[in-house]
């Protein structure tokens, strides 16, 4: 089944929305934000937040995109090497920028 990335997203987004939503209820996070919306939360009181998911949502959508046709012009086994070689890279450049240095047990936890 060859669909184009968006068509993928308009399938699976729904279902998506309904698992967080489901859980959100369920672990309360849901009546945490109806506790705090007039107080930080409302756009009337600060539109920083709104603003925050807003910006949140739209990166999600792009690097669901970007990450789908990736998938579409390479093969998932290209994809999860590259995704390894950006962790060690990743790992690398930190411990030079911010001069961490490496003990035995982060080691271990690098190579696991």
């Amino acid at each position: 089944l060859k669909l184009h990335p968006v068509d993928l997203l308009g399938h699976m987004a729904p279902l998506a929305m309904t698992q967080c939503l489901f859980l959100s209820v369920i672990l309360g996070e849901v009546s945490d934000i109806a506790s705090r919306w007039k107080t930080e939360l409302s756009p009337f009181v600060n539109i920083y937040p709104v603003l925050i998911i807003m910006m949140s949502g739209a990166f999600s959508f792009s690097l669901n995109i970007c990450s789908l046709m990736a998938n579409k012009l390479t093969s998932p086994l290209t994809l999860c090497i590259a995704a390894n070689v950006k962790q060690v890279l990743m790992i690398a450049m930190s411990t030079i920028v911010f001069g961490i240095e490496i003990t035995f047990s982060n080691g271990m936890g690098i190579v696991v």
